[in-house]
């Protein structure tokens, strides 16, 4: 008879990953980090559920998660974000109690903002605090995530009505970590941006994601990093799961990996073509270009950029080449042209975008010249702000929405020369530092993660010290464009962070 979706993972061979990622919420930053791991790491094995209703991810993937994971296996430690209840998945697998548990937190939930204070789910704080208990190592991207966790976890149980445990945070913080995102950063700029841009993101392709039910042939199509929807089943049965390896530890790619189920990803939808949406604006998902073509060629085809063996290849990170100054002789602009403004968040409200349009309602009303790029993933509820801004900010419009192509990205960022950012919420901020990576100068609020990671000059404490440095930028764009700022870029990427992940993850 039909067996069900789930039932042969467990009849399969044994998975021979040392290393188990669990992601309930595979998207942003969360996605970047496991398939970073995957590419960098040898013996991962990722099981990862698509980004979508969250509040369902957090309540309960954790029983979904003990269906999906092999009951053979040789796993030594497991990574999950602090979106699982790793605690009810304990005790729904206690064969996976003696592994080293590692937790890690994106963002934390005591903190997290809510536009009523009756819309704090209880639950969720509660979730990531019995995970914390339950973890051996429980690591945060930043200081300010760990101490504004830590210091919440009191005020968060007072709200029960009677018998409050005590002493929690004392618990917790022996475990605790600070541990930075590790972004991958492209690199040597100067030599690649004739052929497009190479990111380290690429080094995925240096792992296989092998996609195939038992009896399938692995075919060579299928050791893509693109992940793939089996378009019988619905999206929810589209767990994601692959088993991956580095590329430089595989003899033979037919034996090293197994699959645990089918997989699909945003990665996989057709790219919109570059046509002009009604509104004079480029869709999201693609650049608008400064030559002139009827297709949407690649910047940079992946055959150009073939895999390396190891961290060492020609097109690998040091620390003398995460500079600051990678715009320098190539991108000078002319100080006629207009300052170009890049917003590169999510459209959600806790990135407050209210702030940063109403700014800009004000500079095109004093009359300053500017251009803006709004980037940033859409998700189900848009703020209605977005249609506002795109109708008044029309004609100063650069690029409309997410651009699906890192590469295309990247470049955007170097031809922009302020990023900003007005979050209610922010516990690391990756976009923020790939942008100042890429050459812009950054405006911050001087409060939530950012004093911590940018110098004193790069932050604001008003709207209207923004709209201030924004006017200035405005009439003098090359005072933004000739800036130096003091920061080190190298602690927050995988070139200077690598060493304490494979510490963590195979010692």
């Amino acid at each position: 008879g039909h067996r069900h979706s789930g039932e042969w993972r467990n009849s399969c061979s044994k998975i021979m990953g040392e290393i188990l990622l669990i992601e309930p919420f595979y998207g942003g930053s969360h996605k970047q980090l496991i398939d970073l791991l995957c590419a960098e790491i040898p013996g991962c094995v990722k099981i990862v559920l698509p980004a979508k209703k969250w509040h369902w991810r957090a309540r309960t993937s954790a029983l979904y998660m003990s269906q999906q994971i092999p009951r053979q296996h040789n796993f030594r430690v497991l990574f999950a974000s602090s979106v699982l209840n790793l605690a009810e998945l304990l005790a729904l697998r206690p064969d996976l109690t003696p592994l080293k548990k590692l937790l890690y937190f994106h963002e934390n939930q005591l903190v997290y903002p809510v536009r009523r204070h009756q819309d704090r789910d209880f639950q969720y704080g509660y979730n990531q605090v019995l995970s914390c208990l339950v973890a051996d190592v429980v690591l945060f991207n930043s200081q300010y995530n760990q101490d504004s966790f830590l210091s919440s976890i009191q005020t968060h149980f007072n709200i029960m009505p009677d018998c409050r445990p005590k002493g929690l945070a004392e618990e917790i913080s022996p475990k605790c970590h600070v541990l930075y995102f590790p972004i991958s950063f492209p690199v040597r700029w100067r030599d690649c941006r004739d052929k497009g841009i190479k990111t380290s993101d690429n080094t995925a392709s240096q792992a296989f994601d092998m996609a195939r039910q038992p009896s399938e042939t692995l075919r060579d199509e299928d050791t893509a990093h693109n992940l793939f929807l089996d378009e019988e089943k619905s999206k929810e049965e589209n767990a994601q799961a692959t088993a991956t390896t580095s590329l430089h530890s595989v003899q033979s790619k037919h034996s090293c990996c197994e699959i645990l189920t089918e997989a699909s990803s945003e990665d996989d939808k057709e790219k919109i073509p570059c046509e002009k949406s009604p509104q004079g604006l480029v869709p999201p998902g693609e650049m608008r270009r400064n030559y002139n073509s009827e297709k949407c060629s690649p910047v940079c085809e992946e055959s150009q950029i073939p895999p390396t063996s190891s961290n060492s290849g020609p097109c690998m990170p040091n620390e003398s080449e995460l500079s600051l100054d990678c715009r320098a002789g190539w991108n000078d602009r002319s100080k006629d042209e207009p300052l170009h403004i890049v917003w590169p968040h999510r459209w959600e409200h806790d990135k407050n975008p209210e702030l940063f349009f109403q700014t800009l309602f004000e500079l095109k009303a004093e009359g300053s010249s500017f251009t803006v790029s709004v980037l940033g993933q859409e998700y189900t509820d848009v703020p209605e702000i977005f249609a506002e801004a795109a109708e008044r900010l029309k004609e100063h419009i650069q690029q409309w929405g997410h651009l699906a192509a890192k590469e295309d990205y990247y470049r955007l960022l170097h031809q922009a020369d302020v990023v900003v950012s007005t979050a209610d919420h922010e516990f690391y901020g990756v976009s923020m530092l790939e942008a100042v990576y890429c050459g812009c100068y950054p405006l911050c609020p001087n409060r939530l993660v950012y004093p911590e990671i940018f110098p004193k000059e790069c932050l604001y404490n008003t709207p209207q010290q923004l709209r201030k440095r924004l006017r200035d930028f405005c009439r003098r764009p090359q005072l933004a464009r000739r800036h130096s700022v003091n920061l080190d870029i190298h602690q927050y990427s995988w070139a200077g962070l690598a060493e304490e992940y494979k510490r963590l993850l195979q010692d």
